[in-house]
């Protein structure tokens, strides 16, 4: 009988135990800015696809219900306010994202994006959609950004020229025929180059793959055979300080704020873990020797920014690279691309 008595105690004592943290931890979650995830329907993605925004703020039961048709989730409109947003997926460099949390300030909802990442880039081929569950004491979101932040750090070959992605701004709508010299150093494309691309251009960016109707933002390529190597002239960056170091150099190189997010989005995950980098950003010679671009009508102003680094464990002497900033003027093309050193 004290035995029976005993184990009912000790189940007793475990049941509280488990409903205590089961409690403290829900708690926890509903009182933290986790992001609060629902799958949609393919129905529900098209309506959304139809939306120019990049997210929706949705402030009632009848505009939830617009997007998430029958959907058993708890909307609460008295204490949260909901964001409807999407986001850009690239499965040949990334998988597992997961938005996890998010910030509020000054207006801006920054979301918290965690993935694996691979080496290599082609062009977004699937969008995640969710709601995150927002404070209702926050009057007003107007903007909104995302936090990449990579898990893992892949070893990529020191050879290939990575990412380069090119952009056209006509003055006027036009075709436009674009060639890459030394095509047989080519290893991935997007659209696939054959000969040439064929698109019709827009002064906003925009652009028409005249093959196949598809509207594209960019024409990618990457390439093997890139050599380089560590030069008298570059920067030696501390992993922790890439975002302020790019920032500063992308604009001196006549990147738009919207050129050198892509860039950066692309490029800290893989420079931040490492503890310091080598930095040199190839001439332009150096950039048309081995790719060279041959661009119809040809543009009034081309940049060309490819940037070599190094891991490094402790820094290393190099005279400061100068950078001449370029003037955007008329048809202007915009490439950047990054390669790792051996």
């Amino acid at each position: 009988m004290k035995i029976k008595k005993i184990i009912a105690v000790i189940i007793i004592s475990v049941l509280i135990i488990g409903l205590t943290i089961y409690g403290f931890s829900t708690n926890k979650v509903s009182n933290s800015n986790d992001i609060t995830l629902i799958k949609h329907s393919k129905k529900l993605i098209n309506d959304f696809n139809s939306i120019s925004k990049d997210f929706i703020e949705i402030n009632n039961i009848d505009e939830f219900n617009k997007y998430l048709g029958d959907s058993n989730y708890n909307t609460d409109f008295s204490k949260y306010k909901y964001i409807y947003f999407k986001i850009g997926f690239d499965s040949c460099s990334e998988e597992s994202v997961n938005p996890y949390s998010y910030t509020i300030k000054d207006e801006t909802i920054t979301i918290n994006v965690k993935y694996k990442r691979h080496c290599g880039l082609c062009a977004i081929s699937d969008y995640y959609y969710y709601i995150v569950k927002v404070d209702k004491k926050i009057e007003k979101i107007n903007e909104l950004e995302f936090n990449y932040k990579a898990t893992n750090n892949p070893h990529c070959d020191p050879n290939v020229a990575y990412k380069p992605i090119l952009y056209l701004y006509p003055k006027e709508e036009t075709n436009v025929t674009v060639k890459l010299g030394n095509s047989n150093y080519l290893t991935h494309t997007y659209p696939k180059y054959n000969n040439n691309w064929y698109v019709y251009a827009y002064p906003n960016g925009k652009l028409i793959d005249n093959n196949t109707g598809r509207e594209l933002y960019g024409l990618y390529w990457e390439g093997n055979n890139h050599n380089n190597e560590i030069k008298e002239d570059g920067f030696v960056v501390k992993g922790e300080e890439t975002s302020m170091f790019l920032e500063e150099k992308l604009q001196l190189l006549g990147l738009t704020e919207r050129e050198a997010d892509e860039f950066i989005i692309y490029w800290l995950p893989i420079l931040e873990n490492n503890k310091y980098n080598y930095i040199r950003f190839e001439s332009i010679d150096e950039i048309n020797n081995y790719m060279p671009l041959d661009i119809n009508p040809k543009p009034d102003t081309v940049i060309r920014v490819l940037m070599d680094y190094k891991p490094l464990d402790e820094k290393i002497r190099v005279k400061e690279q100068k950078i001449s900033t370029p003037t955007r003027h008329g048809f202007t093309a915009v490439e950047w691309g990054g390669s790792l050193i051996k």
